[in-house]
């Protein structure tokens, strides 16, 4: 009686075996990207830190603390971007995973929720590299234009 409700959980969603199949194969390549991301993640991280250690000993003290400082900040907002779809996709590959091997319907949902998750976080960050090329094509434009005269 519980097989056969384990059984139904997945059939009645419409995900027949060969739909499990392509869904286990992605969560393999998933679960490889996201891995790889932390990965470089954390090495991105240490070259921060390295380029902090190492920033004010070129130029003057002043100088070197302060580019170190910005272009830590701005890698560590590079960084954060760049994490947060790593976990959405880890986190699917591993609800995906085990969605399907214990056959838990709840697990699935979970799993696709991440992803529609990272499917809008890219769709918002698309939005706002269009809004960032729009000013910058009006921006330049308008010094072209200035130029002119």
């Amino acid at each position: 009686m519980e097989q056969q409700i384990k059984e139904d959980l997945l059939s009645n969603s419409g995900l027949d075996d060969i739909s499990q199949g392509y869904l286990l194969q992605t969560v393999r390549w998933t679960k490889f990207i996201a891995i790889m991301g932390f990965v470089f993640t954390g090495i991105a991280l240490l070259a921060i830190l390295l380029l902090g250690f190492t920033g004010g000993q070129s130029e003057g003290v002043a100088y070197g603390v302060g580019r170190a400082l910005g272009s830590g900040f701005v890698g560590a907002i590079v960084i954060g971007i760049y994490f947060y779809p790593m976990y959405c996709l880890y986190q699917f590959s591993r609800y995906m995973k085990s969605g399907l091997y214990y056959e838990d319907k709840l697990q699935v949902m979970q799993a696709f929720r991440h992803q529609r998750n990272l499917y809008r976080y890219m769709g918002i960050l698309l939005i706002i590299m269009l809004g960032f090329y729009a000013l910058m094509f009006m921006f330049g434009g308008l010094m072209a234009g200035m130029g002119a005269i």
